[in-house]
């Protein structure tokens, strides 16, 4: 009998996760993917149906699993690192190649082996020392990267801002400090308990308008690049930063969200006009570029992941109450769709009013939110308008607490 089921194991197909396709055109599609076909459209098989469902994926905005992230131990992926793309990245780093020294390796579970290049990577943290998006961004003048190291003994945390990353390795980063180094030019060695994290002064890649996805892992990791292939539970995609293709397996995947297809998000468009961004109680002596609330792109405030309701989203706008945002449409788009909510990480006192204007006049209003009320998924024609307002006011307890999020803002074409 065992050697039966072995057997039975052994020939049966490989399990392929149902997924939800959720398309901005026609209703849900949930199944197992079977392929992406040579129109570029995902064929779904449906359960109860001999004929597949064909969702084009330019029309595609999410696709999801139904699996829940994982709880990561600190041994297992004790660093993070960011890529200049603004990919996130989980994993224990291990030496690279040993003809070249500005490539590294990242392992962990739920991607595999990535090698990776010191000039892809914008900013590093170990995990242990520092939470995440806690080190400040790089002035827009710096001209070295800036390196922050952790307390050791007596000693206070203290940053170095004029080092350069050279090297990465299993066991610790290699520095390189023009003033106190000189001709060593292949820096000094610290190891991972002595580093919170490094900021890295990198080019900003430019803009990539062509239909891609942006996978989020279940570990928490997030990738992006153009989907090559899809079958048997497996995706091939073509990451442009690392140059290479990656292959990820669906049962490691909370969602895929596409972009570049028949809709642009929100979070990917220039402002019409500067943030409108204020407390609620303004002192007289406020300066804008002071605040600490201000918008973040596909972040929500305080920095982690957009979440509504424990649902987290790749795109959208992360707001805290009170803001305008303006983007101008030039008459080009006919619906706007977006989930609306309190993000997760506010607190229970968070109450606010999202509100949709199209060329000054109102179109939506949600009445208040807090944080225990669903997300609510927004749908609103703004055919022939040149300009969309967002605006986020404080309902009760002032403006305490009120972090909320434009999920997957989205206008379509």
């Amino acid at each position: 009998m065992i050697r039966l089921l072995l057997c039975l194991c052994v020939l049966s197909p490989v399990l392929v996760a149902q997924a939800t396709v959720t398309s901005i055109f026609q209703q849900p599609v949930k199944g197992s993917i079977t392929k992406l076909d040579i129109q570029g459209r995902l064929e779904v098989k449906v359960e109860g149906s001999d004929v597949p469902a064909r969702v084009p994926l330019d029309e595609v905005e999410e696709i999801t699993f139904g699996h829940k992230g994982d709880e990561r131990k600190r041994e297992d992926a004790p660093l993070r690192v960011y890529l200049i793309n603004g990919d996130v990245l989980h994993g224990t780093a291990d030496n690279g190649p040993a003809d070249d020294d500005e490539l590294f390796v990242l392992r962990a579970p739920r991607f595999g082996e990535l090698t990776i290049s010191v000039e892809a990577v914008k900013r590093l943290e170990y995990v242990a020392n520092v939470a995440p998006n806690l080190l400040p961004e790089l002035d827009a003048g710096a001209k070295n990267d800036v390196v922050y190291f952790a307390a050791s003994g007596n000693a206070p945390e203290q940053a170095d801002p004029a080092s350069s990353l050279v090297r990465i390795v299993k066991d610790g980063v290699f520095l390189y400090n023009e003033i106190l180094d000189g001709e060593n030019y292949d820096g000094n060695k610290y190891g991972w308990a002595r580093l919170r994290g490094i900021v890295c002064k990198r080019n900003t890649p430019a803009s990539f308008d062509k239909l891609q996805g942006i996978f989020t892992l279940r570990d928490g990791s997030m990738l992006r690049g153009v989907i090559k292939a899809w079958s048997d539970g497996k995706i091939t995609l073509e990451h442009k930063v690392l140059k290479r293709d990656i292959t990820l397996e669906e049962n490691n995947l909370i969602s895929v969200t596409m972009k570049n297809g028949r809709y642009v998000y929100l979070s990917d468009l220039e402002f019409a006009e500067p943030p409108e961004e204020r407390p609620y109680y303004l002192p007289g002596d406020f300066k804008y570029e002071e605040y600490l609330f201000k918008v973040r792109r596909d972040h929500a405030q305080g920095g982690g992941a957009i979440s509504l309701r424990g649902k987290t989203y790749a795109k959208g706008l992360g707001v805290h109450a009170i803001s305008r945002l303006q983007f101008d449409l030039n008459r080009g788009y006919s619906r706007f769709i977006a989930d609306i909510g309190v993000d997760d990480t506010a607190g229970d006192l968070a109450s606010v009013e999202f509100k949709v204007y199209a060329d000054g006049k109102l179109v939506y209003e949600s009445g208040i939110l807090r944080r225990s009320t669903d997300a609510r998924t927004i749908d609103v024609e703004v055919l022939n308008a040149r300009r969309i307002t967002l605006e986020v006011t404080a309902a009760d307890n002032a403006d305490i607490q009120d972090r909320a999020n434009w999920a997957n803002a989205k206008v379509v074409r």
